[in-house]
């Protein structure tokens, strides 16, 4: 599978989108990758092909048309295996944690996958702009077409409560408490966690833990020098055996095999080998 990162020119789209990533398979063998949890909140639009989640894992199949598909993945805490289809073409857009709900009123949920909800999230005005954007062969001006299209639907989220909380635990790189967020935030345990639950489907401590574990295996894919050691202190485990089980649980490997085990994308996107 080619896969190909666009970093975001618009000043105004960049404190929502990440980047946008554009997968394209045409070989014979179906090509996978591992997803580790991430924070991202990832959008999926593909043309003649679907995707479906089978026991825990992304499966991409050929349509019974040349229509369009759109899922998102959501927030997950455990590794997700992504199997793409043959012929396939896929333009993923990374957005910010509430960046999405910036663009988007559909819940950014793993499960959703299943369903897909093209209608939902595109007005027959997008739908006609994707498949354009799907007809042209350059990845650049695919990507100047998907942000012009992102500044139509560009708008407010009004949940300053969740923005504020997100923003806290990203500027205090994962050290913080559910206690501090309920201080910082003036919120309630019972609306911060309704909050996280709405729009997130995880709770505020979860979030800490995804948060967490993504710094982790960016430092172990851009640091390969860094010793497990290092990387547990600078992500503020409390020592290499918590960092261990961490790894464990959300993402079914030892550091040590899964340091070995990460792929890098345009030194942007981070997904390990299946």
């Amino acid at each position: 599978m080619q896969s190909q990162v666009q970093q975001i020119k618009s000043p105004r789209l960049k404190p929502f989108v990440q980047y946008i990533l554009f997968n394209q398979q045409d070989e014979n063998a179906v090509r996978s990758v591992t997803s580790y949890p991430n924070t991202n909140v990832c959008l999926g639009i593909t043309k003649g092909s679907l995707a479906e989640e089978k026991d825990g894992a992304f499966v991409g199949r050929e349509g019974a048309d040349d229509g369009l598909f759109a899922y998102t993945t959501g927030l997950y805490t455990s590794p997700h295996e992504f199997q793409a289809a043959r012929n396939w073409d896929e333009i993923c857009i990374d957005f910010h944690p509430c960046g999405y709900y910036h663009f988007f009123d559909v819940p950014s949920q793993p499960k959703i996958i299943t369903e897909g909800f093209t209608n939902d999230l595109f007005n027959a005005e997008d739908q006609r702009r994707l498949l354009n954007i799907f007809a042209e062969k350059s990845i650049r001006l695919r990507a100047a077409a998907v942000e012009e299209m992102l500044l139509s639907k560009l708008k407010l989220f009004e949940k300053s409560d969740l923005q504020e909380a997100v923003s806290y635990i990203h500027a205090r790189s994962g050290a913080v408490t559910v206690k501090e967020l309920i201080t910082r935030t003036r919120c309630s345990e019972r609306k911060l966690y309704r909050l996280f639950d709405d729009y997130f489907g995880t709770t505020p401590k979860w979030y800490i833990r995804i948060f967490k574990i993504r710094k982790a295996l960016q430092l172990m894919a851009f640091n390969p020098g860094l010793s497990l050691t290092s990387v547990a202190y600078q992500v503020g485990y409390a020592d290499q055996s918590h960092f261990i089980r961490e790894a464990k649980i959300m993402c079914n490997l030892l550091p040590k095999n899964l340091k070995s085990n990460l792929i890098s994308i345009d030194n942007e996107v981070i997904v390990g080998r299946s």
